[in-house]
């Protein structure tokens, strides 16, 4: 605001000073003293002194100071525009131009339902039998023959088609080519090892065998068979008639002319190739587990019973000893002889 305010003040100082001066030069043309901004001239009674009893005319002088009032400046900032330019833009759209339609399609989804099945199940088995059909006997034919018959006979005629000189003849010579195929270390070796699963199989049940009955057989009857007999039937055909052939004319026969094209050179490259190895793969076999199952066992254990026994009560005299000493050695005597 201050570079706005100093400016505006600076003129109007200017414009005072200016208008001040005009009026001073227009007072000195006329011969009339001015009062200027209060201040009286003392020298202008002395050099008139037949005025002083004339009634002096003063004339005042209106300056209009301008206010400087804040008001607002538009400004021209330049700015970028930004404009949108259409430009074509080319894309290679295939053709023909593929369009994927999506149809609906009805997808069957298999619900699994319960179903009972009863038991014994009932089989039904189709035995095929014989049905006879009563056939007619042969009947007349008539194929139609178009009159006069049309036959056609090819006739060969050679055919000259120029061979260019010295003729290319086109090689194919295989040779080995080696891929390198990219193979995990260690490879992985899936080996199936089979085991014995043990399923659960229900008793064996009950079921009624109905019992034989008897059939009543009819007794054979006549059958009649019809008999085919061949017979000749005569077709008319007309006698063997002239048929006029056209004889051989130019044709035109276009011929390839040899053109260059690109031959593929099969660059023989190392292959690797993989050799199988034995991995050892842990597999988890099972182990069988044996549980304890108390047995009852029949053992007979002996019981304790009390029964009477006579113990011999021996005297102690020296006879008894004696007989006994005799007794015993004889006892002793006999099994040495054995």
């Amino acid at each position: 605001h201050l570079q706005f305010v100093l400016p505006c003040l600076a003129v109007c100082v200017a414009l005072a000073h200016f208008g001040g001066a005009v009026e001073e030069k227009k007072a000195e043309g006329d011969g009339k003293t001015v009062e200027k901004r209060g201040l009286h001239l003392g020298d202008y009674h002395h050099y008139q002194p037949h005025h002083e009893h004339h009634h002096e005319h003063i004339k005042t002088v209106t300056i209009e100071k301008k206010v400087p009032v804040p008001y607002t400046v538009t400004k021209h900032v330049p700015y970028t525009v930004e404009k949108k330019i259409p430009y074509e833009v080319k894309v290679d759209v295939p053709q023909p131009y593929i369009v994927e339609k999506k149809v609906p399609v009805h997808v069957k989804e298999y619900v699994k339902v319960p179903v009972h099945v009863p038991k014994p199940y009932e089989v039904i088995k189709k035995i095929p039998y014989e049905v006879k059909v009563p056939v007619d006997k042969p009947y007349e034919v008539k194929v139609h023959v178009p009159q006069p018959y049309e036959v056609i006979k090819k006739i060969p005629y050679e055919v000259k088609v120029p061979v260019p000189q010295p003729y290319e003849v086109i090689k194919k010579v295989p040779h080995e080519v080696k891929v390198e195929v990219p193979v995990p270390k260690p490879y992985e070796v899936i080996k199936k090892v089979p085991y014995e699963v043990k399923y659960e199989v229900e008793k064996p049940y009950d079921v009624e065998v109905p019992k034989p009955y008897d059939v009543e057989v009819e007794k054979p009857y006549t059958v009649v068979v019809e008999k085919k007999v061949p017979y000749e039937v005569k077709v008319p055909v007309d006698k063997p008639y002239k048929v006029e052939v056209e004889k051989p004319y130019p044709v035109h026969v276009k011929v390839p002319v040899p053109q260059p094209y690109t031959v593929e050179k099969k660059v023989p490259y190392t292959v690797e190739k993989p050799v199988p190895y034995e991995v050892r793969v842990p597999i988890e076999k099972p182990i069988p587990v044996y549980s304890e199952v108390k047995v009852p066992i029949h053992k007979e254990i002996p019981v304790p019973h009390k029964y009477h026994v006579e113990v011999p009560i021996f005297k102690h005299h020296h006879e008894h000893e004696d007989d006994h000493h005799e007794e015993y050695q004889s006892h002793g005597h006999g099994h040495g002889h054995y």
